[in-house]
């Protein structure tokens, strides 16, 4: 007799094996894959929305639960505490769809990839691409409802301009704050003096700059400042006669706020991260760098 019962426990065993193992026909995996896709078109959109509740509700609230990021890994709560801290400071972010698969390893198992780009618009008026970026989730049916039990996501960050901050912003004309003569002092009897003027025709300005102390010119810098519709950012490009050359990118991102970023690793901006510059008033500029995660203030006042 117990001979027999553990046949019969044997017998049970292989078919529950066989059947969760059983190849998937066509016809369920396009039922399987309509399943997945409407529960991944929720995620987007609570993302998009900036609702973490909504983006989350498939996530499996579990300790086997993983969410890796470009190389960091996250359990459910740790991720959960920074997706609310960084969707508070989101006005809104759009997904575009590149391409996507839906890969459907047996009835109750699914990993879904894209690749894809972001565009996140935050509160203080600055803006972040990401392009290109490539997501991965793996679903479990657990309990006849789909569930997210890993995520893997990993791409490329870029400043951009905000959408939403940015709507009826005209770069050229709001670039025309910055005619006009500035002093900016940099240290004990120095300071550099920018010159910049409006360039013939009216689509970008001529900047003169030279560093001075007690009277003496140390070196002097020539360039432009224009409004590139190609890149839709605002260049700058400055040479000196000691050789150094500058190159920034940037744009308002309000009348009054102007954020830019250093791209030719030039000396001037060694350890700089991230750069501002807020006009107070007419005549008074104050320029915010970020430098190793803390910020320093400079002031940028007009002079006759």
């Amino acid at each position: 007799m117990k001979a027999r019962l553990i046949f019969l426990s044997l017998l049970i065993l292989c078919f529950s094996c066989g059947t969760n193992n059983k190849p998937v026909s066509d016809a369920q995996k396009n039922i399987i894959k309509g399943e997945v896709k409407e529960v991944v078109n929720t995620i987007i959109k609570g993302a998009e929305k900036a609702n973490f509740e909504m983006m989350a509700e498939s996530w499996l609230d579990s300790p086997d639960f993983i969410y890796t990021n470009n190389g960091k890994t996250f359990s459910y709560q740790e991720i959960a505490d920074a997706m609310k801290l960084f969707f508070g400071s989101l006005i809104n972010q759009k997904c575009t769809i590149i391409d996507e698969k839906y890969a459907i390893l047996d009835n109750s198992t699914v990993m879904y990839t894209t690749n894809c780009t972001w565009l996140e618009n935050f509160k203080d008026g600055h803006a972040k691409l990401q392009d290109p970026w490539v997501m991965q989730s793996t679903f479990k049916k657990i309990d006849n409802i789909w569930k997210v039990i890993n995520i893997v996501e990993s791409g490329v960050n870029q400043s951009v301009i905000n959408t939403e901050t940015s709507k009826g912003l005209n770069q050229t004309e709001l670039l025309k704050k910055f005619i006009g003569n500035w002093q900016i002092p940099v240290g004990k009897d120095t300071s550099l003096i920018m010159v910049i003027k409006n360039f013939k025709g009216g689509n970008g300005l001529y900047v003169s700059d030279k560093l001075e102390t007690k009277g003496k010119v140390l070196l002097e810098g020539t360039g432009f400042w224009a409004y590139d519709t190609g890149i839709n950012k605002v260049t700058l490009s400055l040479m000196r006669s000691n050789g150094d050359v500058t190159q920034n990118l940037g744009f308002f991102t309000s009348a009054t706020t102007y954020e830019y970023v250093n791209v030719n690793n030039s000396p001037d901006y060694m350890g700089v991260s991230k750069c501002i510059f807020e006009f107070v008033s007419p005549d008074e500029i104050k320029g915010i760098y970020t430098i190793d995660n803390k910020e320093f203030i400079q002031a940028m006042k007009r002079i006759k």
